[in-house]
């Protein structure tokens, strides 16, 4: 092979050694391009999905809430003290019938006043007397009979055990004549006690049952006002002890006294009292009114004191808010005497504890506060 061979031969070998690198570098060019754009892919979804993520967890944006405040200190408390009342009628009852029947007469309206017996409606008797004519015709029979049998035992002619059926027999008849007069007595419905007639139920020509309710009967009279005392109030009055009852249709106050106490608290920790009031004065009440009952201690009682705007709920079941650094802790409280602007506080807080007076309305157990001065 001469030289110019050789030489053409080592030309070719570097055109392909050339076109391997070039083809090669291509190689690794291509690959390192799909490498990048899925890289970026990768990158653009991550940074989605992290955005997808915040917004499906967004962060809760925490308000405080402005209130005012108030400190729990030591304070005087008068023992005199106002509750309010509900009244309710010295005797109610519902008239019903005793026996079943068709009514016939009906001598009562919504608001008639009756007299204690008189009749307020009649039931049908026309089968009660058809009885009582029987049963009086078969004892007349037997009263002729035990004469008869009498005469023939002296006699001879009849035993005594004959006449000792027949006198059976007559008493048994007027056992039932009794019965009878009875059941035709309650035929006739009367008021059990001078009242008000209310909320009458029935109408002439119906069919009454035994035990069926015709009228509402109210004797307001007198009238019982009910109070709920705390454990301190309960203890601090007595029965006989006089109270002042005001009321927006009076004219000015009028006293009552307290009938009884409960010795028995309820739910909420408070004793029923019963207030009883004489209501045939010139201005009087109904049942079913709100009153302002106040009593009268004659001493003064220390102990703690809150404002009664701090209260959420009644004072039977007491709640305040309580501040503790930026929240409010909602606590149950025992409360005793109170009057128009506060109230004692028996169990639940402390002197210093600091409660909320305005802006209850918005919080809850918990809430983040700011304090308004």
């Amino acid at each position: 092979m001469d030289h110019l061979q050789k030489h053409t031969i080592r030309l070719i070998e570097q055109k392909i050694k050339h076109n391997k690198s070039i083809d090669m570098k291509r190689k690794i060019i291509s690959i390192g391009t799909v490498v990048l754009v899925l890289g970026t892919i990768g990158a653009v979804l991550a940074n989605n999905k992290a955005k997808i993520d915040r917004a499906a967890r967004p962060v809760k944006e925490i308000i405080a809430i402005p209130v005012k405040v108030q400190e729990v200190k030591l304070d005087t408390f008068s023992a005199s003290f106002s509750l309010n009342g509900t009244t309710v009628p010295s005797r109610e009852v519902k008239v019903a019938s005793e026996v079943e029947g068709k009514l016939v007469d009906l001598y009562i309206k919504n608001g008639d006043i009756v007299r204690a017996g008189q009749v307020i409606a009649t039931l049908d008797a026309s089968v009660f007397s058809a009885q009582l004519t029987s049963i009086q015709s078969s004892i007349e029979k037997s009263e002729l009979d035990i004469q008869r049998y009498t005469r023939l035992i002296e006699m001879g002619g009849a035993s005594a055990m004959q006449l000792e059926n027949v006198n059976l027999q007559y008493k048994s008849l007027l056992a039932e004549k009794k019965d009878v007069l009875q059941k035709m007595a309650h035929m006739q419905i009367r008021a059990p006690f001078e009242g008000k007639i209310e909320n009458v139920k029935v109408e002439i020509g119906s069919f009454v049952a035994k035990g069926t309710v015709l009228s509402d009967l109210l004797d307001i009279s007198s009238l019982k006002i009910n109070v709920y005392l705390s454990e301190q109030e309960a203890f601090s009055l007595k029965a006989g002890q006089e109270a002042q009852i005001n009321s927006p249709v009076l004219s000015s106050p009028v006293s009552g006294k307290i009938k009884t106490i409960s010795d028995k608290a309820d739910a909420s920790g408070k004793f029923l009292a019963e207030v009883a009031y004489n209501n045939t004065g010139k201005e009087s009440l109904k049942a079913g009114m709100l009153t302002d009952v106040s009593f009268s201690i004659g001493s003064t009682i220390n102990g703690l004191s809150i404002p009664i705007n701090a209260l959420v709920g009644t004072a039977k079941q007491g709640k305040v808010y309580v501040v503790k650094g930026n929240l409010v802790e909602l606590r149950n409280i025992r409360t005793g005497l109170s009057t128009a602007n506060k109230v004692q506080v028996l169990e639940g807080l402390q002197a210093g504890d600091q409660v909320v007076i305005s802006g209850q309305l918005n919080l809850e157990n918990g809430s983040t506060i700011s304090i308004n001065k």
